[in-house]
């Protein structure tokens, strides 16, 4: 499975990456929210943005309006990584 780096920065300077393999159809941004910031959150794209959006946490069972948000607004970008050989 493919290596990616998902990076999360937020305008005031709040920055978090995390490391994930995934299959290329794979909802990378979904995994990369659930393994830093826990099974019940979800990312929220800031409508008509491809780069923007928000984390939030479910308060019920699905999302909703009374969701609470653990990141500002953040700009998200996914990057393939490409390993380096291994040198004997």
């Amino acid at each position: 499975m493919p290596l990616y780096v998902v990076s999360f920065a937020e305008a005031r300077g709040y920055h978090c990456q995390c490391r994930i393999r995934a299959e290329a159809h794979a909802d990378h941004l979904t995994l990369a929210v659930q393994k830093i910031w826990g099974e019940a959150c979800y990312w929220a794209w800031v409508p008509g943005s491809d780069t923007e959006g928000r984390v939030y946490e479910r308060f019920g069972t699905e999302p909703g309006p009374h969701d609470f948000p653990r990141t500002n607004r953040a700009t998200v970008q996914l990057t393939p990584v490409h390993r380096l050989p291994r040198v004997a």
